[in-house]
């Protein structure tokens, strides 16, 4: 036995990771009450049911040999022959790595074994947190089962490629410079298979040609604000397992940059405040208090990529410019008749903003390889973070995340199909009953639901859609 392995020092990150899965989890729930309230009533259970699917597929593919693919990263940079299938044979869900208690584990092949294999489990829940993003950018008129294949595959191969790339000191990307933290470039991602799946799936019904047997606005605005605060409140829990809690020396990025956790929660607060200020100017221009609703969520994505590398100041000042582009990306999505006002608008423009700033108020900061490691090409903090590798992995997340969700969302459809021909026949606003068989308010007709107008304009072309 290895009892190193399991005494209180190496057990410690293990319990910031728990949190970390307990966080995740109230996010997961927030993102469900918030689609369930801009969906429309009688679509309430659909919402939430694919919502669900698509999070556990996603999790159950990242599972199989997802964290694998990332953890190839570390055995190039220690040599390991063959790195990929050592890490398969390893870490896939049947691998010694995850079924081997960690005092059986030998440190010298498997250091921090603990927290190692709790990581695992942050992995998998990653996978369900984003799947559940992108299943709310389709709400109200996909297929379950092709949304479901989607995300198995997104879950599956697209995050633990991405994460091998970016996500950790030694991949690819991080290795030479390029700097991640709370996922900026996975929201980059998600929002170009957002993109691409809300292209192909259509505009809901009645949402730009006015022919829908209910309008396609949301039900219950309560509902968009308690879930949008479970969301901020699972980031602040999930923010600190974004890397490593070294005892005696203190906190390090997950791209091993130095950084504390007392400096990060702070930038956290303030992303949250000053971007609700900007918030507010942006309500005042699009006259929709959406807009505010939301501008907390902007601001923790336009500083998800630097909050571990800047001063409380200059997070704040970040986040307060995000609303902005969120409406720049809302307006652009109307503009181009694309039903989709939350998710490519949240995390394609303020994500790439959150990358392009870190190298702005971030430059020279040094960060890659890993501990131990003296020299040569993975030797510790031999990079730095600067405009030219955040530029060129905004290009590779780019071209990944349109190549791939193009290559899927296309077979998808030309096999199975993506969209549920029932919304075109007259039941848009029936999903619940026509496809669950149970519905969310079964003592309320949902043509006597009181729903509040939304629209931005009395144009059709304007109004605000989920």
């Amino acid at each position: 036995m290895y009892l190193d392995q399991v005494s209180m020092a190496a057990q410690f990150p293990t319990v910031v990771y728990i949190i970390g899965l307990i966080a995740i989890l109230l996010a997961i729930a927030g993102i469900l009450l918030f689609d369930a309230g801009l969906s429309r009533a009688g679509n309430v259970m659909h919402t939430l049911t694919q919502k669900l699917v698509a999070a556990f597929v996603a999790a159950a593919g990242m599972s199989l040999i997802g964290f694998a693919i990332w953890v190839t990263q570390f055995n190039q940079a220690f040599g390991v022959a063959n790195p990929l299938g050592q890490a398969i044979k390893s870490w896939w869900l049947g691998g010694t790595g995850i079924n081997t208690l960690p005092q059986d584990l030998d440190p010298a092949v498997v250091p921090n074994a603990d927290s190692f294999q709790a990581f695992y489990a942050l992995f998998i829940l990653f996978a369900a947190f984003f799947a559940a993003l992108l299943a709310g950018s389709v709400i109200e008129r996909v297929k379950t089962s092709s949304l479901a294949l989607i995300a198995l595959l997104f879950g599956a191969v697209v995050i633990p490629v991405a994460g091998y790339l970016v996500y950790g000191s030694v991949g690819p990307l991080s290795n030479a410079g390029t700097h991640d933290f709370g996922g900026a470039f996975f929201y980059i991602l998600l929002g170009c298979w957002a993109l691409v799946l809300v292209w192909r799936a259509r505009p809901r019904v009645g949402v730009f040609d006015g022919t829908a047997t209910e309008p396609a606005i949301p039900h219950n605005m309560l509902y968009v604000v308690v879930g949008m605060v479970l969301f901020l409140a699972g980031i602040c829990g999930y923010a600190l397992t974004n890397g490593y809690l070294v005892p005696g020396s203190g906190y390090f990025g997950i791209t091993l940059n130095e950084s504390g956790m007392g400096l990060i929660v702070t930038n956290l607060m303030m992303a949250f405040a000053a971007s609700a200020i900007g918030g507010l100017l942006v309500w005042k221009i699009a006259k929709h208090p959406y807009f505010f609703l939301v501008s907390p969520v902007a601001g923790w994505i336009s500083v998800s990529g630097l909050i571990d590398v800047v001063k409380p100041w200059q997070a704040g000042l970040t986040a307060m410019f995000a609303p902005f582009i969120l409406l720049g990306g809302y307006k652009l999505m109307i503009r181009l008749r694309l039903d989709d006002v939350k998710v490519v608008p949240l995390t394609l423009g303020p994500g790439i903003y959150s990358a392009l700033m870190a190298a702005v108020l971030a430059g020279g900061v040094k960060q890659g390889g890993y501990f131990g490691i003296a020299q040569g090409e993975y030797a510790f903090q031999h990079a730095s973070i600067n405009i030219g590798h955040q530029v060129y992995g905004v290009i590779v997340f780019l071209v990944l995340g349109l190549a791939s969700a193009l290559l899927v969302v296309f077979v998808v459809e030309k096999t199975i199909g993506l969209r549920d021909g029932r919304v075109d026949e007259g039941l848009e606003a029936k999903l619940d009953r026509a496809v669950i068989g149970e519905v969310a308010y079964p003592d309320r007709a949902p043509a006597g639901l009181q729903q509040a107008d939304v629209s931005e304009e009395p144009a059709a072309e304007v109004s605000l859609v989920p």
